[in-house]
């Protein structure tokens, strides 16, 4: 049976030639096979495709099944074929002799004696592509029947220019782009751009020369940590790498993973910046996630988390063309979720963090394990030293702001000390004494976590008073975002805290003339996304409250030119990734940070220690600093409030 399809009206090329390629399916229930017809230099003609199921009583009953089956398969495919050509076949895909059917002369040969097997590549593409399609398979599921599909004109939606516009309303397993599979099948056979590098291709924007320079470091590595500082679009370069490498024909397969708060993020700028690529989410039930992984499309966009879980299936089981690790500080432990990413099978593999290191050396180690990975090795494994140092040197690539946007504005940061309301400071001192007394209590049995449990408490209270609700911080806040609004200047608030009373709701509550919006871990992912948009698009909302590490990741906010951080996290590094959602390519003013320390109180304590601990990781990587509650000692820790530490027990 040859499916209808469109009658072919170019004239027949002398120099034509037809590439045999057989796909045996992993269970044994059939082969298929598929018959791509080229021009001499490269461009496809034709091609033809069917499946043989070995249960089919002619082919179970033979003396030689499996090659009973493919001389069928090669005999259908080749009468298929108008005019029948001269074919090549790879010899390990053959049986000593092809019977049963009338074949033209068909030459073996080797990987190793051909320039280039590229075409057998793609034909084994397109008939991959062919059977993830249901109907495909629908057709050729019955033992018995041989169905043999033929492509003979390339469609007209192809011939001009442009890709057809991703369809967001498509089902999740539904091809993103709206594209027939007959569509998809030329596009997977059209002859490579063999030598494509980002001028070669139409873009949604232009390419910084930076960001050209990383492209072709991407397209030329096949291990990298890209470390550019924040805001200097990690994620478009490598999307623009992963097109370039897929129309090299390359890579057919690029599994991003990242945060899932992310996920989304990324199918768009993939939308934007690579259209002809098709992008799918894998996320939901069990069910549901078994089904994304085997759709097959050129980008899987997973979280971390599921791939944790997802670790012992359809992920585990193929080899990626290429593994992106993005934020890859996620990976800076050894745990099982950097033990999932390190297990995937993978040719090449990219890191991208603008923060390689935020605590010590060892996150560092653990990134470099993911990515100086080598095809059919064991895996690595660095510690801190001479050895890790120079592998570093030789796998980041890291640019500066300061050093590529000579046309960025500057970013002014602002240490703003501020003076606690009397109420607010007898509650804040009333604390500090009954907490000491109560460490000191507790003599030898004293540990650090009742140390920071008293940190915590102090510094909620120099958000707010827990009683009366008064709030230096925020009354300033309040005063200089009306200044600001009234200016047609939009701010941003970070918060460690969520709560009413000290938090990101006690932020949204103070500036609530201004319209604010806020975004947290619990806010849904899907309502993130609206938020963010809302806060870009109308005016009335003149402050965006945000909990810190949400914030911290994935957003672009040049709207905003005023960062105010209602409280400092233990990790300056943290709250520069931050402030960069905001101070960023796109950004046409300059951003002003202004960040809170109340006078006398641990808040200024703990901005000392951490400026004199930054200095220790500045000779390692730029930017990287450092976590207090994992690298203050025990003497510094119990001397923010004057105490002697206990002896340890023996």
């Amino acid at each position: 049976m040859t499916a209808p399809s469109p009658s072919r009206n170019d004239a027949v090329h002398a120099d034509a030639v037809a590439w045999l390629r057989f796909d045996e399916e992993e269970a044994g229930g059939g082969i298929r096979a598929a018959l791509l017809q080229t021009s001499g230099d490269g461009e496809p003609l034709a091609f033809c495709f069917a499946r043989l199921d070995l249960r089919d009583p002619s082919i179970r009953d033979a003396e030689n099944p499996r090659g009973a089956a493919l001389s069928a398969l090669a005999g259908a495919l080749f009468r298929a074929a108008d005019p029948p050509l001269p074919a090549l076949a790879l010899d390990d895909e053959l049986p000593d002799s092809l019977s049963g059917a009338s074949l033209p002369p068909m030459s073996r040969v080797s990987r190793a004696d051909l320039d280039s097997a590229e075409p057998f590549d793609r034909a084994a593409i397109a008939l991959a592509e062919a059977f993830a399609d249901p109907s495909v398979r629908a057709l050729s599921s019955q033992p018995g029947l041989m169905a043999v599909v033929s492509l003979t004109a390339l469609p007209e939606s192809l011939a001009s220019p442009g890709a057809p516009s991703a369809d967001s309303s498509a089902a999740p397993n539904a091809d993103p782009r709206g594209l027939t599979l007959a569509e998809r099948l030329w596009r997977a056979l059209a002859a490579p751009l063999k030598d494509a590098r980002p001028g070669w291709l139409e873009w949604h924007g232009e390419l910084m020369p930076f960001q050209l320079e990383g492209v072709n470091a991407l397209i030329d590595s096949e291990r990298l940590l890209l470390a550019d500082d924040m805001g200097l679009g990690k994620t478009l370069q490598t999307i623009a790498a992963a097109r370039i490498l897929k129309a090299q024909r390359k890579i057919s397969s690029c599994l991003v993973v990242a945060p899932s708060s992310l996920l989304d993020q990324w199918r768009r700028e993939i939308e934007k910046w690579a259209p002809e690529l098709s992008a799918i989410i894998v996320r939901g039930s069990v069910s549901d996630r078994a089904t994304w992984w085997k759709a097959r499309r050129d980008v899987t966009l997973v979280g971390y988390e599921t791939l944790r879980s997802d670790f012992g299936g359809p992920a585990r089981q193929r080899t990626w063309d290429v593994v992106v690790a993005d934020e890859a500080q996620r990976i800076k432990n050894r745990n099982d979720t950097s033990a999932a990413l390190k297990g995937l099978a993978r040719k090449r593999s990219w890191a991208l963090t603008g923060t390689p290191i935020e605590n010590h050396e060892d996150e560092l180690a653990s990134i470099l394990e993911f990515v100086d990975h080598n095809p059919g090795e064991g895996p690595k494994r660095y510690a801190p030293g001479p050895e890790l140092m120079r592998r570093h040197a030789e796998l980041q690539l890291r640019r500066k702001k300061s050093e590529v946007l000579d046309d960025l504005p500057d970013k002014l940061v602002s240490m703003t000390p501020i003076e606690l309301g009397d109420r607010q400071r007898r509650s804040y001192e009333k604390a500090e004494q009954e907490g000491v007394v109560y460490l000191r209590e507790l003599g030898a049995e004293v540990q650090v976590r009742h140390i920071l449990e008293l940190i915590t408490r102090l510094k909620q209270i120099c958000n707010a008073d827990p009683v009366t609700g008064e709030s230096s911080k925020l009354d300033d806040i309040r005063d200089r975002v009306e200044l600001l609004s009234a200016q047609g200047h939009k701010a941003l608030v970070f918060s460690q805290y969520v709560t009413r009373e000290a938090g990101v709701a006690a932020a949204v509550n103070r500036l609530r003339e201004f319209s604010p919006l806020a975004v947290t871990g619990d806010t849904p992912q899907e309502e993130r996304t609206a938020i963010i948009e809302r806060f870009k698009s109308r005016g009335e909302h003149k402050a965006l409250i945000l909990s810190l590490r949400v914030g911290g990741l994935g957003l672009n906010l040049q709207e905003a030119s005023y960062v105010f951080h209602l409280d400092r996290w233990w990790n300056p590094a943290v709250e520069r990734q931050a402030e960069d959602r905001s101070h960023r390519i796109g950004q046409t003013v300059k951003v002003n940070v202004i960040k809170y320390s109340c006078v006398g109180t641990i808040e200024e304590r703990i901005d000392r220690i951490l400026e004199r601990k930054q200095g220790l990781f500045d000779q390692l990587i730029d930017d990287v600093s450092l976590d207090l509650s994992a690298q203050l000692n025990r003497d510094e820790m119990f001397g923010l409030f004057g105490l002697e530490p206990p002896a340890r027990k023996s």
